[in-house]
């Protein structure tokens, strides 16, 4: 998991103490640097990420995996068998 790319789907509830120059964009990828379970208010995996340290933002160090998800690279063929099952439930 660790090196994987994963793709920022929410970035809402930004805690204060975290500044927006170090806050994580909808739409943007990020790299995952660790990954760990952190208690916070319960048990969440969180991801340490390569483009952004918040190491400073104690109590914030990591951000809540449910924030992303991953990107699975696909192979030109592998897109076009995907293409094609798509355009056949079509019809």
């Amino acid at each position: 998991m660790v090196g994987s790319k994963i793709y920022c789907i929410n970035d809402q509830h930004r805690p204060n103490d975290i500044p927006l120059s170090k806050w994580i964009k909808v739409g943007q990828i990020y790299t995952i640097r660790q990954v760990d379970t952190i208690t916070i208010q319960n048990k969440m995996l969180a991801f340490k990420l390569e483009e952004i340290d918040i190491d400073d933002c104690f109590p914030y160090t990591h951000f809540a995996a449910d924030r992303f998800v991953p990107i699975i690279p696909i192979t030109p063929e592998q897109l076009e068998e995907i293409l094609d099952k798509l355009e056949e439930e079509a019809v």
